[in-house]
């Protein structure tokens, strides 16, 4: 019997085991109506990422190699854009979305420079407005409408300046923003456009899905979110070039933007892309220098490990059902509570937007005879479990507070968000009999209160 044919068979009695364990524990679990802890968001998973997992270990190959390939060309298929970029978090996606925009190598029009405005949003995830600060960039902030929570793209419009170079919005809970406006306004006044879709994977605009509208998208994988590789994210773009530097910056920042692969498939002497004889006249380097050894970016490490991509292309054969399953919980809880929208604002999305929902949000009216940390203390002792808007006005918080930015308009939007709203989960691990507590619940909750 051959070592192949013998490591096989373990394979086999390996995954094998792992399909019962994970049926067990399956069967185990049951849910108890107010002992059950009912999270906002978590990781759906099954013996087909564990076993994709375990095969990615016994190869070897720890860092980037093969499965890393496979992800980034099957999430590239999905969206249907032409570069995918894995990276090791959805934080780090935006950080190098901003940086390749200093690259020396964009055309000095596309490049951006210290100084340069870039209109974003107050309610964020800080990680949105981060990179901006740590380039010496001007965030511009600007409020957003309460129910979309998504900015109006007039008042991005009269925000622009002679110093704005880019907009960076968010599609904030998976709420596509208003594109086409947005894209009118980007190429009318000759801007980057860099999408933050973290929480947006699967949701579509017009037929088209967000983060890919604008120069460079970004995701995130965290559990919390549509799919899931432990920590991981992606740079997406249609710019072969913008593709390039983020491959350049999350590598280093190093020359070869082959995609990364173990020395098997890329033997030191075989490199088609070695600078060989070309080095000097290129660089000004000895004729002999490796091009994964020449840096042309100030770069970083953000590299995607195998385990990771290997969990992330059994995740992404679930996306679709994921996305249903969203689509179907935001749905329910939508509609049960419907009738109470004279004590709550319940989300709007626009016409032409199809929303992979991550969560489902909620805002107190003013009117309401309770606040939020009522109804928030009610639903954390019957087990169920809410989470603020994020940030709500980002400038609220220490960190910001000193920060080199600007306001356009006045953020009251955001400053009553940031006090009145909160967000239960639609994710595909709450069940049906979960969400009819959910919404039982609330419903006792606000029929306990006079209105």
């Amino acid at each position: 019997m051959t070592v192949h044919y013998q490591e096989k068979e373990l394979r086999e009695k390996i995954q094998s085991i792992v399909s019962n364990i994970i049926a067990l524990r399956k069967k185990a679990s049951k849910f108890i109506p107010g002992k059950t802890i009912i999270r906002y968001a978590g990781a759906v998973y099954d013996a087909e990422e564990i076993n994709i997992m375990v095969n990615a270990i016994l190869d070897g190959w720890f860092s980037s190699g093969k499965y890393t390939l496979k992800f980034e060309a099957k999430f590239s298929e999905f969206l249907g854009v032409k570069n995918a970029i894995s990276v090791n978090s959805g934080s780090s996606a935006n950080l190098l979305a901003i940086a390749a925009l200093f690259s020396q190598q964009l055309p000095k029009e596309m490049r951006l420079k210290p100084g340069d405005e870039v209109i974003t949003t107050a309610l964020c995830f800080p990680t949105t407005v981060n990179p901006l600060i740590i380039y010496n960039l001007t965030p511009v902030f600007i409020d957003v409408e309460i129910g979309t929570y998504n900015p109006d793209p007039f008042l991005i419009e009269k925000a622009i300046s002679r110093k704005t170079k880019a907009i960076f919005i968010t599609h904030t809970l998976g709420n596509p923003n208003d594109m086409k406006h947005i894209m009118d306004i980007v190429e009318s006044h000759d801007l980057i456009l860099i999408e933050d879709a973290c929480d947006a994977l699967g949701s579509k605009y017009n037929g088209k899905y967000v983060g890919t509208f604008g120069h460079l998208g970004t995701f995130s994988f965290y559990p919390a979110h549509h799919i899931t590789t432990g920590e991981g994210g992606m740079v997406v773009t249609n710019n072969t070039l913008l593709g390039n530097i983020v491959r350049s910056l999350r590598d280093w920042g190093r020359a070869c933007t082959m995609p990364i692969c173990d020395p098997v498939h890329c033997p030191d002497n075989e490199c088609p892309r070695s600078l060989k004889n070309n080095a000097k006249s290129i660089y000004g380097l000895p004729e002999d220098y490796d091009k994964r050894y020449t840096y042309i970016n100030i770069g970083f490490n953000f590299k995607m490990t195998e385990i990771q991509a290997a969990m992330g292309i059994a995740q992404l054969n679930k996306l679709p059902m994921f996305i249903e399953i969203r689509k179907r919980n935001f749905k329910f809880i939508y509609e049960e509570l419907s009738k109470y929208d004279n004590v709550f604002i319940l989300p709007e999305w626009l016409p032409r937007s199809d929303p992979s929902w991550f969560a489902f949000p909620i805002t107190i009216r003013k009117e309401a005879p309770f606040n939020r940390r009522k109804i928030l203390k009610w639903l954390l002792q019957n087990r169920i479990e809410a989470k603020l808007l994020f940030t709500g006005n980002i400038l609220k918080h220490p960190a910001y507070k000193n920060i080199n930015a600007k306001i356009y308009g006045t953020l009251e939007n955001s400053d009553y968000i940031m006090f009145n709203t909160f967000f239960i989960g639609v994710y595909p691990g709450i069940t049906e009999e979960m969400l009819e507590y959910i919404v039982t619940k609330i419903k006792e909750f606000v029929n306990s209160h006079k209105y």
